[in-house]
């Protein structure tokens, strides 16, 4: 399968999952700020787990709807809550998901009798795929199930410097392509975590995906003669984008001058993740609502000291590294703006 492909079911699959996700974070923050002991929190509590539940099974089931269309539904569905009963976590969510996806496409291929057309769609296709997803989801839990344990355990084990490096990390990679491939690798990761009930590398992801639209727009307000027309007039809207969590807004300025942005924004970007889980910021919500769902961090404050840093950091990085010569070519009819 092409990689535009894979990239595109899974999206989907993130998409349809994210509204449940950003319910349950929300509901579960809610509860556990109101402190649990009410009737109400721990009401608001219990429905935030029963909603974040639905993250593997959702990410399953709409990954094979994209693929398989509506007989894929059902087929994903069922391998995704499979992949969370088995202990195979967000990861075996999205293995089962393209599996269901395909092996649903593959039935939907073999020939009936015409007299059998009907019942194919809710009879044959759901049974044939359903049984032929639980047994690959019954062999792949074999060995993925003690890794998404054993990375369970290491993640909750990390203290200090070593939580700052996995902060590190998921800055540079959530920075580097700007809502690319790298990004959703990291993003992935970040919501398998969260999946599992651990909630600092989601911290580090709203950050890494925060920083570099606004760093870039701080950018353009310290030093505007090393920035052109249109990167001046995009300033704004990118400063809303990356309050949105939607990171696109600083591609602009990463196709005038690259080799000094994506530096720019990956340092920023690291350092202001690993100083938030240094610090001790927890997210448990995907930082798809950006810096609207504020409220609901563990420890906002603390988060809210690593990404000013971040973003502070890209903006002098990129003031030191821009010469005005590098933008006297660029002419600014041609230039890629998001207004």
């Amino acid at each position: 399968m092409e990689m535009n492909k894979v990239k595109r079911h899974l999206m989907t699959g993130v998409s349809y999952m994210i509204p449940a996700v950003v319910a349950g974070g929300i509901l579960l923050s809610l509860g556990i700020i109101l402190g649990e002991e009410g009737l109400v929190a721990s009401k608001l509590v219990e429905v935030g787990v029963f909603a974040l539940q639905l993250m593997v099974p959702l990410i399953a089931g709409f990954i094979s709807y994209s693929m398989a269309d509506k007989p894929g539904i059902a087929v994903g569905l069922v391998g995704g809550v499979m992949a969370r009963e088995l202990g195979t976590g967000y990861i075996g969510g999205i293995f089962v998901g393209f599996f269901a996806g395909w092996i649903t496409n593959q039935i939907k291929k073999v020939p009936v009798h015409k007299n059998l057309m009907v019942i194919k769609p809710i009879m044959i296709i759901p049974v044939l795929g359903v049984a032929a997803t639980a047994i690959f989801m019954y062999l792949i839990s074999i060995p993925l199930a003690p890794a998404m344990t054993g990375l369970e355990n290491w993640l909750v084990s990390l203290k200090g410097a070593n939580l700052a490096i996995l902060g590190l990390i998921i800055g540079f990679m959530m920075a580097f392509d700007m809502g690319g491939p790298v990004n959703k690798i990291a993003l992935t990761f970040c919501y398998a975590t969260l999946a599992e009930g651990i909630y600092h590398p989601m911290a580090a992801a709203w950050i890494g995906i925060m920083t570099p639209p606004i760093g870039l727009a701080l950018a353009t307000l310290i030093k505007p003669k090393l920035f052109t027309k249109s990167e001046k007039a995009n300033a704004i809207p990118a400063a809303i984008m990356g309050s949105l969590g939607i990171s696109e807004g600083a591609i602009p300025y990463a196709v005038t001058t690259p080799l000094k942005v994506i530096p720019a924004i990956m340092l920023g970007s690291g350092i202001g993740a690993a100083l938030a889980l240094l610090l001790g910021a927890e997210a448990t919500i995907p930082c798809a609502i950006g810096i609207w769902g504020l409220p609901f961090l563990t420890h906002p404050f603390r988060w809210l000291i690593g990404f000013v840093a971040g973003v502070v950091i890209t903006a002098l990085i990129v003031v030191v590294l821009r010469k005005e010569s590098d933008i006297k070519n660029n002419d600014d009819s041609t230039e890629f703006s998001i207004i």
